[in-house]
């Protein structure tokens, strides 16, 4: 289950965005960034690179290793986050355990947000 968890955190992070500011002055291929610069992190994004995940978009409960940055890194790394891997491990294997043959029963509607992940409605058959 630990894994599963940890791939539903990289394949769909619920913050996709996060913003910094530059504490240096830094370039990244020629593009200079003083000092001061507001900087917007795609998280989303970054869980998908290619050179980091084999194959990122497909959804895979035995990747391993999964470095997502779902929480974050470094000093910025959410101090819940020990938490929220518990809580997820204990949901998803409750729910299964309780509605073993749960499928989708329509489309998805996805919030508009770009920060925050989700969805608005997530019609599914539990019986």
């Amino acid at each position: 289950m630990r894994k599963a968890v940890e791939e539903v955190l990289r394949f769909e992070s619920s913050n996709q965005l996060g913003n910094r500011v530059a504490t240096t002055d830094f370039a990244i291929d020629g593009q200079v960034f003083p000092a001061g610069t507001q900087i917007t992190l795609c998280i989303g994004a970054a869980n998908r690179d290619p050179a980091q995940f084999p194959d990122p978009d497909r959804f895979d409960v035995a990747r391993d290793p999964n470095r997502h940055l779902a929480f974050a890194s470094g000093i910025h790394q959410c101090v819940g986050m020990a938490v929220a891997r518990l809580e997820g491990r204990i949901a998803l294997s409750r729910f299964l355990a309780r509605f073993p043959d749960y499928r989708l029963d329509g489309t998805p509607e996805r919030s508009p947000r770009v920060r925050f992940r989700g969805f608005l409605h997530l019609p599914a058959r539990l019986a």
